[in-house]
């Protein structure tokens, strides 16, 4: 792997189109270059991206996959809801991406597709906004998936709480990486500001080791 550093990493990242028609329903926005390169990085730095399979869930139009590629991942899996955002991704990895790549059309909180322990997860679900408890659906169906995600969360009133029942329940442990303010641009023609910080924060989960998946 030729020497990269997080800046270069989001420079990059940044030529990654957006949607073309973004689906309020399914609360689509750009992630930043800048978050981007944060998680990813933080994942690398750790030892979790080179050489492994990396799995972007509700991957829009590609930018996490094809960050982790580009930091060696072995194997990227970009998955969505929305063909259109997939067919995007598939375009940017094909071009873009030095490892193989999988794309899956599927609604991922109904129907986890595959269970791998050789992995991680790297994602920025919906913030639940539209959807209800969208962002912790997405986090428990990657726990069920990969020993080790991680992932952008709003930063709400009870989120501790919420974050603390999902880790019991699955057995698993939580650490807050980075605190940062997303943001989240107009792109609806009812939208009165350009744009609106949201207080988000990095988090990575993990599975404790004796309930690790096989």
């Amino acid at each position: 792997m030729r020497r990269v550093s997080k800046k270069w990493l989001g420079m990059i990242v940044s030529r990654v189109p957006g949607f073309k028609a973004p689906k309020e329903e399914l609360e689509q926005y750009v992630t930043p270059p800048d978050i981007v390169a944060d998680l990813v990085w933080s994942a690398f730095m750790s030892g979790e991206i080179e050489g492994r399979v990396v799995h972007d869930l509700g991957c829009g139009t590609g930018r996490l996959a094809l960050a982790s590629s580009i930091l060696s991942s072995k194997y990227v899996v970009c998955s969505d809801v929305d063909e259109d955002a997939l067919s995007i991704a598939g375009e940017v990895l094909t071009a873009g991406s030095p490892a193989p790549h999988d794309l899956v059309l599927a609604d991922l909180r109904r129907a986890p597709p595959f269970r791998s322990s050789d992995c991680v997860v790297v994602m920025n679900p919906p913030f639940g906004v539209k959807s209800r408890g969208a962002d912790v659906d997405f986090l428990k169906t990657a726990l069920t998936i990969c020993n080790t995600v991680y992932s952008i969360h709003k930063l709400s009133e009870g989120f501790h709480d919420v974050l603390e029942e999902i880790m019991r329940s699955l057995n698993s442990r939580y650490e807050f990486l980075k605190v940062v303010k997303f943001p989240l641009r107009a792109s609806l023609s009812k939208h009165r500001k350009r744009v609106i910080f949201v207080d988000s924060v990095i988090i990575r989960a993990s599975r404790n080791i004796k309930d690790s998946l096989t």
